[in-house]
Protein backbone atom coordinates (compact mmCIF):
# COMPACT_ATOMS: atom_id res chain seq x y z
CA UNK A 1 0.00 0.00 0.00
CA UNK A 2 2.79 2.57 0.56
CA UNK A 3 4.66 1.78 -2.33
CA UNK A 4 1.37 2.19 -4.12
CA UNK A 5 0.61 6.10 -2.85
CA UNK A 6 4.50 6.55 -3.28
CA UNK A 7 3.42 5.83 -6.98
CA UNK A 8 0.69 6.98 -6.96
CA UNK A 9 2.25 10.47 -5.83
CA UNK A 10 5.41 10.32 -7.86
CA UNK A 11 3.03 9.73 -10.71
CA UNK A 12 0.87 13.35 -9.41
CA UNK A 13 4.04 15.11 -9.25
CA UNK A 14 4.96 14.14 -12.93
CA UNK A 15 1.55 14.72 -14.56
CA UNK A 16 1.90 18.23 -12.33
CA UNK A 17 4.66 19.03 -14.00
CA UNK A 18 3.20 18.48 -17.47
CA UNK A 19 0.58 20.59 -16.49
CA UNK A 20 2.92 23.49 -15.72
CA UNK A 21 4.86 23.18 -18.17
CA UNK A 22 6.01 26.49 -20.42
CA UNK A 23 3.66 26.35 -24.12
CA UNK A 24 4.41 28.44 -27.06
CA UNK A 25 1.63 28.82 -29.46
CA UNK A 26 2.67 29.31 -32.72
CA UNK A 27 1.01 31.69 -34.24
CA UNK A 28 0.27 32.18 -37.44
CA UNK A 29 0.75 35.80 -39.41
CA UNK A 30 -0.31 36.37 -42.73
CA UNK A 31 -0.95 40.12 -42.22
CA UNK A 32 1.58 43.04 -41.69
CA UNK A 33 2.62 43.68 -38.20
CA UNK A 34 1.91 47.03 -38.24
CA UNK A 35 -1.72 46.85 -39.54
CA UNK A 36 -3.67 47.92 -37.25
CA UNK A 37 -5.60 44.74 -35.59
CA UNK A 38 -2.06 43.56 -34.93
CA UNK A 39 -0.51 46.67 -33.51
CA UNK A 40 -3.62 47.43 -31.42
CA UNK A 41 -5.48 44.73 -30.86
CA UNK A 42 -3.90 41.10 -31.42
CA UNK A 43 -0.26 41.81 -30.13
CA UNK A 44 -1.57 43.77 -27.43
CA UNK A 45 -3.29 40.35 -26.19
CA UNK A 46 -0.99 38.23 -26.84
CA UNK A 47 1.09 40.22 -24.69
CA UNK A 48 -1.51 39.75 -22.04
CA UNK A 49 -1.37 36.30 -22.60
CA UNK A 50 2.07 36.20 -21.28
CA UNK A 51 1.23 38.96 -18.15
CA UNK A 52 -1.73 36.79 -16.63
CA UNK A 53 0.12 33.41 -17.19
CA UNK A 54 3.65 35.10 -15.39
CA UNK A 55 5.32 33.92 -18.64
CA UNK A 56 4.49 30.53 -18.65
CA UNK A 57 2.29 30.95 -22.30
CA UNK A 58 3.38 32.88 -24.90
CA UNK A 59 2.59 33.64 -28.97
CA UNK A 60 4.62 33.44 -31.04
CA UNK A 61 4.17 34.94 -34.54
CA UNK A 62 5.24 33.19 -37.63
CA UNK A 63 7.98 35.29 -39.72
CA UNK A 64 5.37 34.33 -42.46
CA UNK A 65 2.15 32.61 -43.52
CA UNK A 66 2.01 29.09 -42.23
CA UNK A 67 -0.58 28.43 -45.36
CA UNK A 68 -2.86 30.63 -47.24
CA UNK A 69 -5.34 33.13 -44.95
CA UNK A 70 -8.74 30.97 -46.58
CA UNK A 71 -7.06 27.86 -44.56
CA UNK A 72 -6.42 29.81 -41.29
CA UNK A 73 -8.92 27.39 -38.90
CA UNK A 74 -7.81 24.06 -40.80
CA UNK A 75 -4.45 24.53 -40.11
CA UNK A 76 -5.10 24.89 -36.25
CA UNK A 77 -7.66 21.63 -36.84
CA UNK A 78 -4.28 19.99 -38.38
CA UNK A 79 -2.40 21.47 -36.13
CA UNK A 80 0.16 22.86 -38.52
CA UNK A 81 -0.72 26.22 -36.48
CA UNK A 82 -1.29 26.22 -32.58
CA UNK A 83 -3.43 29.90 -32.91
CA UNK A 84 -5.07 31.51 -36.09
CA UNK A 85 -7.15 34.72 -36.46
CA UNK A 86 -9.27 34.56 -39.53
CA UNK A 87 -12.20 35.22 -41.68
CA UNK A 88 -15.35 32.45 -41.90
CA UNK A 89 -16.50 34.41 -45.16
CA UNK A 90 -12.71 33.43 -46.73
CA UNK A 91 -14.02 29.50 -47.25
CA UNK A 92 -18.09 29.86 -48.46
CA UNK A 93 -20.35 27.10 -46.62
CA UNK A 94 -18.05 26.25 -44.20
CA UNK A 95 -19.58 27.80 -41.27
CA UNK A 96 -22.99 28.88 -42.59
CA UNK A 97 -24.13 29.60 -38.93
CA UNK A 98 -21.45 32.52 -38.77
CA UNK A 99 -23.49 33.87 -42.14
CA UNK A 100 -25.98 35.56 -39.11
CA UNK A 101 -23.36 37.86 -38.49
CA UNK A 102 -23.09 38.92 -42.21
CA UNK A 103 -26.42 39.51 -42.79
CA UNK A 104 -27.71 43.24 -44.23
CA UNK A 105 -29.27 45.57 -41.60
CA UNK A 106 -28.02 44.06 -38.39
CA UNK A 107 -25.22 46.04 -37.51
CA UNK A 108 -24.59 49.03 -35.18
CA UNK A 109 -21.19 49.44 -34.67
CA UNK A 110 -18.15 46.69 -33.91
CA UNK A 111 -18.31 46.83 -30.08
CA UNK A 112 -21.85 46.14 -29.58
CA UNK A 113 -22.29 43.44 -33.11
CA UNK A 114 -18.82 41.57 -31.26
CA UNK A 115 -19.85 41.58 -27.57
CA UNK A 116 -23.67 40.14 -28.71
CA UNK A 117 -21.58 37.54 -31.18
CA UNK A 118 -20.01 36.33 -28.58
CA UNK A 119 -23.05 35.94 -26.72
CA UNK A 120 -24.94 33.79 -28.99
CA UNK A 121 -21.59 32.08 -29.95
CA UNK A 122 -21.52 30.51 -26.51
CA UNK A 123 -25.29 30.16 -26.26
CA UNK A 124 -26.55 29.07 -29.38
CA UNK A 125 -23.69 28.43 -32.19
CA UNK A 126 -21.48 26.82 -30.49
CA UNK A 127 -23.17 24.18 -28.84
CA UNK A 128 -25.08 23.74 -32.41
CA UNK A 129 -20.68 22.72 -33.66
CA UNK A 130 -20.09 25.44 -35.63
CA UNK A 131 -16.81 25.25 -34.55
CA UNK A 132 -15.73 21.90 -34.40
CA UNK A 133 -12.17 20.19 -33.36
CA UNK A 134 -10.82 23.61 -31.54
CA UNK A 135 -10.60 25.74 -28.72
CA UNK A 136 -12.41 29.35 -29.54
CA UNK A 137 -10.91 32.44 -27.61
CA UNK A 138 -13.42 34.59 -29.18
CA UNK A 139 -15.41 35.23 -32.31
CA UNK A 140 -16.27 39.11 -33.50
CA UNK A 141 -17.31 41.40 -36.15
CA UNK A 142 -16.29 44.48 -38.36
CA UNK A 143 -17.95 47.33 -38.24
CA UNK A 144 -20.71 47.82 -40.74
CA UNK A 145 -20.05 47.36 -44.54
CA UNK A 146 -20.92 49.69 -47.24
CA UNK A 147 -20.76 50.21 -50.67
CA UNK A 148 -18.15 52.50 -52.49
CA UNK A 149 -17.37 53.28 -56.43
CA UNK A 150 -15.87 55.56 -58.48
CA UNK A 151 -18.02 56.04 -61.39
CA UNK A 152 -21.76 57.36 -59.83
CA UNK A 153 -23.43 58.18 -56.38
CA UNK A 154 -26.58 55.78 -55.89
CA UNK A 155 -29.60 57.66 -55.58
CA UNK A 156 -32.32 55.14 -57.07
CA UNK A 157 -32.37 51.60 -57.46
CA UNK A 158 -31.33 51.11 -61.47
CA UNK A 159 -27.78 53.06 -60.38
CA UNK A 160 -26.45 49.94 -58.93
CA UNK A 161 -27.08 48.26 -62.52
CA UNK A 162 -23.93 47.72 -64.23
CA UNK A 163 -21.37 48.96 -61.55
CA UNK A 164 -18.46 45.68 -60.83
CA UNK A 165 -18.09 46.01 -57.58
CA UNK A 166 -15.41 43.59 -55.82
CA UNK A 167 -17.64 41.40 -53.14
CA UNK A 168 -16.12 40.46 -49.52
CA UNK A 169 -17.77 37.17 -49.23
CA UNK A 170 -20.47 34.54 -50.57
CA UNK A 171 -23.50 36.63 -48.85
CA UNK A 172 -21.94 40.32 -49.83
CA UNK A 173 -21.86 38.76 -53.62
CA UNK A 174 -25.06 37.43 -53.72
CA UNK A 175 -26.43 40.71 -52.40
CA UNK A 176 -24.69 43.19 -55.03
CA UNK A 177 -25.66 40.51 -58.09
CA UNK A 178 -29.35 41.41 -56.31
CA UNK A 179 -29.67 44.88 -56.59
CA UNK A 180 -28.38 44.52 -60.05
CA UNK A 181 -24.25 45.45 -60.19
CA UNK A 182 -21.62 42.56 -60.92
CA UNK A 183 -19.65 41.38 -58.12
CA UNK A 184 -15.77 40.27 -58.86
CA UNK A 185 -14.13 38.44 -55.65
CA UNK A 186 -10.87 39.67 -54.69
CA UNK A 187 -8.41 39.62 -51.77
CA UNK A 188 -8.03 42.86 -49.95
CA UNK A 189 -5.03 42.82 -51.48
CA UNK A 190 -5.52 43.20 -55.00
CA UNK A 191 -8.42 45.68 -54.29
CA UNK A 192 -5.86 48.94 -55.61
CA UNK A 193 -4.50 47.40 -58.54
CA UNK A 194 -8.05 46.37 -59.84
CA UNK A 195 -9.38 49.52 -59.07
CA UNK A 196 -6.84 51.37 -60.83
CA UNK A 197 -6.84 49.03 -63.75
CA UNK A 198 -10.49 49.35 -64.18
CA UNK A 199 -11.47 45.58 -63.29
CA UNK A 200 -13.57 46.96 -60.72
CA UNK A 201 -15.49 50.03 -60.41
CA UNK A 202 -16.03 49.68 -56.65
CA UNK A 203 -15.45 47.34 -53.27
CA UNK A 204 -17.60 46.99 -50.23
CA UNK A 205 -15.26 48.14 -47.93
CA UNK A 206 -15.69 50.26 -44.10
CA UNK A 207 -13.96 53.77 -44.49
CA UNK A 208 -10.60 52.69 -42.45
CA UNK A 209 -10.38 50.36 -44.81
CA UNK A 210 -9.74 52.74 -47.85
CA UNK A 211 -7.52 54.18 -45.92
CA UNK A 212 -5.41 50.62 -44.28
CA UNK A 213 -4.97 49.79 -47.94
CA UNK A 214 -4.88 52.87 -49.66
CA UNK A 215 -7.25 52.93 -52.01
CA UNK A 216 -8.94 56.27 -51.13
CA UNK A 217 -8.09 57.88 -54.36
CA UNK A 218 -9.96 55.47 -56.25
CA UNK A 219 -13.44 55.87 -55.17
CA UNK A 220 -15.46 59.25 -54.99
CA UNK A 221 -18.76 57.75 -53.57
CA UNK A 222 -20.03 56.04 -51.01
CA UNK A 223 -23.38 54.18 -50.43
CA UNK A 224 -24.75 54.10 -46.74
CA UNK A 225 -27.14 51.40 -45.53
CA UNK A 226 -28.45 51.52 -42.34
CA UNK A 227 -27.80 48.75 -40.29
CA UNK A 228 -24.81 48.20 -43.16
CA UNK A 229 -25.09 46.16 -46.60
CA UNK A 230 -23.13 43.74 -44.68
CA UNK A 231 -20.46 42.61 -42.04
CA UNK A 232 -17.69 40.01 -41.83
CA UNK A 233 -17.48 37.11 -39.14
CA UNK A 234 -14.06 36.92 -37.40
CA UNK A 235 -12.17 33.82 -35.14
CA UNK A 236 -9.33 33.04 -32.97
CA UNK A 237 -8.62 29.80 -32.25
CA UNK A 238 -6.42 27.11 -30.77
CA UNK A 239 -5.52 23.94 -31.47
CA UNK A 240 -7.22 21.76 -28.68
CA UNK A 241 -3.87 19.35 -28.41
CA UNK A 242 -1.83 22.64 -27.44
CA UNK A 243 -4.37 24.00 -25.30
CA UNK A 244 -4.51 20.50 -23.15
CA UNK A 245 -0.95 21.16 -22.30
CA UNK A 246 -1.35 24.66 -20.24
CA UNK A 247 -2.24 24.23 -17.07
CA UNK A 248 -5.60 24.36 -16.22
CA UNK A 249 -5.15 27.60 -14.40
CA UNK A 250 -3.54 29.24 -17.16
CA UNK A 251 -6.36 28.32 -19.12
CA UNK A 252 -8.73 30.06 -16.96
CA UNK A 253 -6.65 33.10 -16.50
CA UNK A 254 -6.57 33.22 -20.72
CA UNK A 255 -10.08 32.64 -20.66
CA UNK A 256 -10.54 35.69 -18.52
CA UNK A 257 -8.84 37.83 -20.98
CA UNK A 258 -10.86 36.23 -23.92
CA UNK A 259 -14.73 35.66 -25.05
CA UNK A 260 -16.56 38.85 -24.29
CA UNK A 261 -13.51 40.51 -22.73
CA UNK A 262 -11.43 40.00 -26.18
CA UNK A 263 -14.59 40.36 -28.73
CA UNK A 264 -14.92 43.77 -26.57
CA UNK A 265 -11.79 44.91 -26.97
CA UNK A 266 -11.34 43.86 -30.53
CA UNK A 267 -14.95 45.61 -31.73
CA UNK A 268 -14.13 49.07 -29.82
CA UNK A 269 -10.46 49.21 -31.58
CA UNK A 270 -12.29 48.46 -35.09
CA UNK A 271 -14.99 50.52 -34.18
CA UNK A 272 -12.18 53.43 -33.59
CA UNK A 273 -10.43 53.01 -36.55
CA UNK A 274 -13.56 52.89 -38.46
CA UNK A 275 -14.76 55.92 -36.82
CA UNK A 276 -11.56 57.93 -37.74
CA UNK A 277 -11.26 56.68 -40.96
CA UNK A 278 -15.19 58.38 -41.73
CA UNK A 279 -13.61 61.61 -40.70
CA UNK A 280 -10.73 61.07 -43.17
CA UNK A 281 -13.20 59.84 -45.74
CA UNK A 282 -15.74 63.25 -45.39
CA UNK A 283 -12.18 65.17 -45.41
CA UNK A 284 -10.81 63.25 -48.83
CA UNK A 285 -13.71 64.48 -50.22
CA UNK A 286 -15.35 61.42 -51.50
CA UNK A 287 -19.28 61.81 -51.57
CA UNK A 288 -21.65 60.30 -49.06
CA UNK A 289 -25.09 59.56 -49.15
CA UNK A 290 -27.16 57.44 -47.04
CA UNK A 291 -29.98 55.07 -48.56
CA UNK A 292 -33.71 56.19 -47.79
CA UNK A 293 -37.23 56.32 -49.31
CA UNK A 294 -37.71 53.95 -52.29
CA UNK A 295 -34.40 53.37 -52.87
CA UNK A 296 -33.90 51.84 -48.99
CA UNK A 297 -37.33 50.23 -49.42
CA UNK A 298 -35.53 48.72 -53.04
CA UNK A 299 -32.58 47.32 -51.26
CA UNK A 300 -34.59 45.78 -48.53
CA UNK A 301 -36.70 44.00 -50.67
CA UNK A 302 -34.20 42.69 -52.85
CA UNK A 303 -31.89 41.54 -49.91
CA UNK A 304 -34.73 39.90 -47.85
CA UNK A 305 -33.75 36.61 -49.14
CA UNK A 306 -30.33 36.73 -47.47
CA UNK A 307 -32.55 36.25 -44.19
CA UNK A 308 -34.45 33.48 -45.10
CA UNK A 309 -31.78 31.46 -46.16
CA UNK A 310 -29.85 31.94 -43.11
CA UNK A 311 -32.96 31.02 -41.11
CA UNK A 312 -33.05 27.61 -43.25
CA UNK A 313 -29.09 26.75 -42.41
CA UNK A 314 -29.97 27.62 -38.56
CA UNK A 315 -32.71 25.00 -38.31
CA UNK A 316 -30.90 22.40 -40.49
CA UNK A 317 -28.47 22.96 -37.72
CA UNK A 318 -31.42 22.36 -34.63
CA UNK A 319 -31.21 25.82 -33.84
CA UNK A 320 -34.92 27.55 -33.31
CA UNK A 321 -33.34 30.70 -35.83
CA UNK A 322 -36.14 33.37 -35.06
CA UNK A 323 -34.94 33.28 -31.17
CA UNK A 324 -31.43 33.13 -32.22
CA UNK A 325 -31.76 36.23 -34.72
CA UNK A 326 -33.75 38.09 -31.93
CA UNK A 327 -30.91 37.25 -29.30
CA UNK A 328 -28.29 38.88 -30.96
CA UNK A 329 -30.50 41.82 -32.29
CA UNK A 330 -31.32 42.46 -28.66
CA UNK A 331 -27.86 42.10 -27.39
CA UNK A 332 -26.42 44.33 -29.88
CA UNK A 333 -28.90 46.62 -30.67
CA UNK A 334 -29.18 45.89 -34.19
CA UNK A 335 -31.40 47.88 -36.46
CA UNK A 336 -34.61 46.05 -37.60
Amino acid sequence: MKAMTIGFLVASAIGASANAQDVKLRYTEWLPPTYFANENGLYPYFEDIARVTEGRVVVEKSAAPLGPPPRNYQLVLDGIADMAWGLHGYTPGTFPLSEMVELPFYSTNAEANSVAYWKVFEEYLEPAGMHPGVVTLTVHTQPPGQIFNKLRPIKAPGDFTGLKIRSTNAGVAASLQALGATPIGLPVTEMRDALEKGIVDGVSLTDEALFNFRIEDFVKYETIVPGGLYNASMFLVVNPATWARISPEDQAAIMEISGEALARRLGRMWQDEQDAGFELAKNAGIEMSEASGALLDHIRGKLAFQEAAWIEKAAAAGLDAEAVLSAYREASGAVE
